[in-house]
C-alpha cells in the first residue's frame, strides 16, 4: 500500500507554535514540494490564529498547505469565525481530521 504524500502538523499547546508550524510547512515544502500539508490547530494554540494575536505569515504558506482551526475548540474557547486571521480555514473537529488522516496513511507531526 502506498501512503499518500500528506503531512499533518498538529498544533495544540501554545499560540506561538502556530508560527513555528508555518515555518515548518515552508521548510518541508522546499524539501518535498509534492507533499500536501495540513496544519491543524486546536486547544490553547487557537489563540494564535485570532486577529488579536501577532500577524501570521499565512501569505507565504505553500499552495499545497492549509491552516485549519478546530471548530469544536473554537466553541470551547469562545472564538468566532470572524475573529480568525485572513487565510485561516476551519475543520469541524481536529480529533476527527487527525484520526482520519492517520488511518488513511498521512504522516503526523506534533508541533
Amino acid at each position: 500500500m502506498n501512503a499518500p504524500n500528506i503531512v499533518m502538523l498538529h498544533v495544540t499547546d501554545r499560540p506561538e507554535d502556530v508560527a513555528r508550524a508555518i515555518l515548518s510547512a515552508r521548510t518541508l515544502h522546499k524539501a518535498r514540494p509534492a507533499y500536501s500539508i495540513r496544519i491543524i490547530v486546536n486547544g490553547a494554540a487557537l489563540a494564535g490564529l485570532t486577529t488579536d494575536a501577532a500577524p501570521l505569515d499565512i501569505e507565504h504558506l505553500p499552495e499545497t498547505a492549509t491552516l485549519e482551526a478546530c471548530e469544536v475548540g473554537m466553541q470551547v474557547h469562545d472564538i468566532a469565525p470572524a475573529a480568525l486571521q485572513d487565510g485561516v480555514g476551519t475543520t469541524a473537529s481536529a480529533i476527527a481530521a487527525l484520526s482520519e488522516g492517520q488511518l488513511s496513511g498521512a504522516a503526523y507531526i506534533r508541533i
